[in-house]
């Protein structure tokens, strides 16, 4: 019985330092931003959202946890997850991201995600959460879930305020009203989009652009078509060098005009493309 222990703790060694050489290592505080091209990142030991900062996670990001490690929110985590690309929390033996794994991930694999009281305001946008004890565990009402995906957690899915929620197997979203804030005090913007003021922005002034930028091409482009053809009679009058002033302030004219028209509708393009891409992050 012995030399089978022994070798069973060689065995998950050797699996361990596979796996480390193979991921980036997290632990301890996270950084302000975590980027999606440096992972899997691999937690060896409990990560921390550190209190008073804030956490960005970028699109596309996977946490691969070992066994009784896990993520604790003590300041805001921002999780910019989309449909594409979402942010995964799993275990190590998660064979989709750890294909050289020879164990099968389940249940109780890694402890979770805590989320504690002062963390108010964190915003996990399409995330996935898996194989853990806890899924998410807040004890704070003012979060923001939106399509996170719970797959195959030990004793909970998500649980808020110490009450376990029904998550379905669709992507699940958790989200307070602007009523409750008001009730327990809380500042209404922590409930609304991170990226709603910039998106904002963005949208109105890239809609503000494209209508000058139309309006202005469209006025110069009358009037450099009006320009155009007095150059042309200028031209047509034209001798003997009689009336060169005349043409080069013609020209002069019709060159300047050109070029208003063509800011115009570069100017509308830029809006064009600012207000798409408001809708886009």
């Amino acid at each position: 019985m012995l030399p089978l222990c022994l070798a069973a703790l060689l065995y998950a060694s050797l699996a361990a330092k596979t796996a480390s050489a193979n991921f980036e290592t997290l632990v301890g505080d996270l950084p302000k931003t975590i980027l999606a091209t440096k992972g899997p990142y691999l937690i060896t030991s409990d990560i921390f959202v550190p209190a008073g900062k804030v956490v960005t996670v970028e699109a596309g990001t996977v946490f691969l946890f070992k066994n009784f490690t896990g993520l604790h929110v003590q300041g805001t985590l921002v999780v910019k997850g989309t449909a594409g690309q979402p942010v995964v929390f799993s275990s190590e033996n998660d064979k989709r991201f750890n294909p050289q794994t020879s164990l099968i991930a389940n249940p109780y694999d890694w402890n979770g995600i805590f989320i504690h009281d002062d963390a108010i305001g964190t915003d996990l946008q399409h995330i996935e959460v898996a194989y853990s004890v806890y899924g998410i565990n807040s004890l704070t009402k003012f979060i923001r879930i939106v399509e996170g995906v719970f797959k195959e957690n030990g004793r909970a899915n998500l649980t808020v305020e110490g009450q376990t929620q029904s998550v379905t197997a669709e992507p699940f979203s958790y989200s307070l009203s602007v009523k409750n804030a008001s009730v327990d005090g809380v500042p209404v913007r922590i409930l609304q989009d991170p990226d709603a003021p910039k998106r904002n922005v963005v949208r109105y002034g890239g809609a503000s652009l494209l209508a000058a930028g139309v309006v202005a091409g469209a006025v110069f482009t009358v009037q450099w078509n009006a320009s155009k053809q007095h150059m042309s009679d200028v031209v047509g009058n034209l001798d003997n060098n009689e009336g060169e002033e005349d043409f080069h302030s013609a020209q002069s004219t019709r060159n300047t005009n050109a070029a208003l028209m063509t800011a115009g509708y570069v100017l509308g393009l830029v809006g064009a493309c600012g207000f798409t891409y408001s809708f886009f992050f």
